[in-house]
């Protein structure tokens, strides 16, 4: 009879435990493994800070974003020749649509949230092929937004480069 009670508590304590860290969201989580190389990481790297850099800027209704589309641009390209072949395509969809949106006129900046909206699709796209580049990084989508709704930022408050100042917080957490 106590063999049997320590046996319930032992397994009522493992099941428990199992539960408490098995789906816990902590940064104390194990890393996703990841195929990518220390180059290709790297790109990713600079691809993301340009990234932020854009999206920051639409969120403060500036359009001047051109320099950081480039590096995003160059960034995505550099990394697509060492990467995994699940991310080639959307690398090589985010190196283009981030040339559009450097193409546009320094002063366009509905055109530049629409373009914007085309590089979050590719980012995304990435980012869902390959689950290690998601740490840190949410994804919002805004239901007020003209075109692609969703986007990528760092914070944990929604910081929309789709509306800017006029509806800065207007955002809800989604899935990659």
């Amino acid at each position: 009879m106590i063999n049997e009670r320590r046996t319930i508590l032992l397994s009522c304590a493992v099941i428990a435990a199992g539960l408490v860290f098995g789906c816990s969201k902590s940064s104390d989580a194990t890393p996703v493994q990841s195929s990518l190389t220390t180059s290709t990481r790297g790109n990713l790297e600079e691809a993301a800070s340009a990234y932020e850099a854009i999206r920051g800027s639409l969120a403060r209704d500036r359009s001047d974003v051109r320099t950081q589309a480039l590096a995003l641009a160059d960034a995505a390209q550099a990394a697509a020749t060492s990467a995994p072949e699940a991310i080639r395509q959307p690398l090589g969809d985010l190196s283009s649509a981030s040339r559009r949106l450097a193409g546009l006129e320094r002063d366009d900046l509905e055109g530049a949230r629409r373009a914007f909206g085309d590089v979050s699709r590719a980012w995304i796209s990435v980012l869902s092929a390959e689950p290690s580049l998601q740490q840190g990084k949410q994804v919002y989508e805004c239901p007020m937004a003209k075109g692609y709704k969703r986007w990528v930022q760092v914070g944990e408050e929604a910081s929309n480069p789709y509306l800017g100042s006029e509806m800065l917080q207007c955002g809800n957490k989604t899935d990659f």
